[in-house]
C-alpha cells in the first residue's frame, strides 16, 4: 500500500538490543567503493540501526569549513548529500572541547552532562534519520540505547504506560539562534554580533507507531521539551508514564558504552537510537562534526543499490525491468535473484 520502502520487511523484523550489543563496524574505502558494503550497511542502520566506520581518517584542517569534509565526503559516496542545515554554511555542524564552543549553549558544551535523547526532537517529521557523528580529533568514549528495547520493555511491563507514550502528544521547541546571518556559529551571550534566528516546532508521541501498530520512531529530547497542551484528565498518569520512560532511557541494562577512536564516524538510525554525551578523558582536545541523511533520501539510494546488485547477479535483469516498478514489486524481483 503507498509508495512502501524497499527496507520495509527489515524493518518489520528487527530485534530489540541491550547493553551487550556488538557494535557493526565498516571499513571507510571498502564502504566507498561497493555496492555490496553499501547495501548491508544500509541494512545494518534498520537493525540494529548502530554502526562504527573505522579508517575515515583525519581532516587536514581542523577550521569549521575542513573540520567534517572526511565525513562529507564519505557520505556523499555512500548515499548522498547531508542534510542542509536551514542557515549555518556547512552541511554539518562542529562541536569543539572549548570554552568558545560552550558558548553556543548547553548542546555544544561538552562538559555539560545531557541525558540520552534523539537528535531533530524539534523539527517536525524529524528530517534527521540517519545521523553520523565523526571523530576528527580525539578519543573518547561514548553510549547509546535502543528505542525500540525501551518501547518494547514498557509495552511488556507497563502496559498503560505504553498506551499514554504512544498516543499522548508532546511538544518538543526552540528558537534557534546559534549562527549568523552568514551562516558563522556565534555565541548565545554575545549582543555584538546579529543571529539569524529560526523557530521549531514539533507535537507528537513519545513512541509512534505505524498504521500496524509497529514502533515507527522514537523522539525524546529532555532539554529540547517544550510547554505541552497536555490533556487535565491524562496530565498525572502521563507524566508518571513520561517519568518512568526518562528513568529507562538512563538504565544501564539498555546502555551500550563503546570506544570512539580519532578518525571514526559512529553513524546511529535517529528514529532508533538514543545516544548520550561522551566522556573526553581530561586534556584531550576533541573535535566532533556531525550531519544527517533524511529518511526518503536513504530509501531511495538502497532501492538503487538493489538495482545494481541484482543486475551484477543476474546481467538479463537490467534497468529495463527494475526501473519504474513499485517498491513492493522491485523487492520481489530483487530478492528472487539473491
Amino acid at each position: 500500500k503507498g509508495t512502501g520502502s524497499m527496507l520495509g520487511s527489515l524493518h518489520r523484523r528487527r530485534t530489540p538490543w541491550m547493553q551487550d550489543v556488538k557494535m557493526p563496524e565498516f571499513d571507510a574505502k571498502t564502504l566507498a567503493e561497493s555496492v555490496d558494503a553499501q547495501v548491508e550497511f544500509l541494512e545494518t542502520m534498520v537493525d540494529p540501526g548502530i554502526a562504527l566506520i573505522t579508517g575515515v581518517g583525519t581532516p587536514e584542517r581542523l577550521e569549521r569549513e575542513s573540520a567534517g569534509k572526511p565525513m562529507e565526503d564519505l557520505v556523499f559516496k555512500i548515499v548522498g548529500k547531508l542534510n542542509q542545515h536551514p542557515v549555518r554554511s556547512t552541511t554539518y555542524g562542529v562541536m569543539r572541547k572549548t570554552a568558545e564552543s560552550a558558548k553556543q549553549g548547553a548542546d555544544y558544551d561538552m562538559t555539560n552532562p545531557l541525558s540520552m535523547h534523539t537528535d531533530h526532537s524539534v523539527y517536525q517529521g524529524t528530517p534527521g534519520y540517519l545521523q553520523f557523528l565523526y571523530q576528527a580529533e580525539g578519543s573518547v568514549r561514548s553510549k547509546v540505547c535502543d528505542g525500540l528495547a525501551l518501547a518494547e520493555y514498557v509495552r511488556e511491563h507497563h502496559p498503560e504506560a505504553y498506551k499514554l507514550l504512544t498516543t499522548v502528544e508532546m511538544t518538543h521547541s526552540s528558537r534557534n539562534t546559534l549562527y549568523t546571518r552568514e551562516g558563522a556559529p556565534r555565541s548565545v551571550y554575545d549582543q555584538s554580533t546579529a543571529p539569524a534566528p529560526f523557530e521549531l516546532v514539533h507535537t507528537h508521541p513519545i513512541i509512534q507507531l505505524d498504521a500496524d501498530g509497529h514502533v515507527e520512531k522514537v523522539v525524546q529530547s529532555e532539554t529540547k521539551r517544550g510547554v505541552c497542551a497536555l490533556p487535565y484528565d491524562v496530565y498525572e498518569p502521563f507524566m508518571e508514564a513520561y517519568e518512568l520512560w526518562t528513568q529507562l532511557c538512563e538504565d544501564e541494562r539498555f546502555i551500550k558504552h563503546f570506544d570512539w577512536p580519532e578518525g571514526t564516524c559512529v553513524v546511529t538510525n535517529n528514529y532508533r537510537t538514543l545516544h548520550g554525551r561522551a566522556s573526553v578523558p581530561p586534556g584531550m582536545n576533541r573535535t566532533m562534526a556531525f550531519g544527517y541523511l533524511n529518511k526518503i533520501l536513504v530509501e531511495n539510494r538502497y532501492r538503487l543499490l538493489k538495482q545494481l546488485q541484482t543486475e551484477q547477479a543476474e546481467p538479463s535483469m537490467d534497468h529495463r525491468w527494475l526501473t519504474r516498478v513499485p517498491n513492493q514489486v522491485l523487492e520481489k524481483l530483487t530478492s528472487a535473484v539473491e
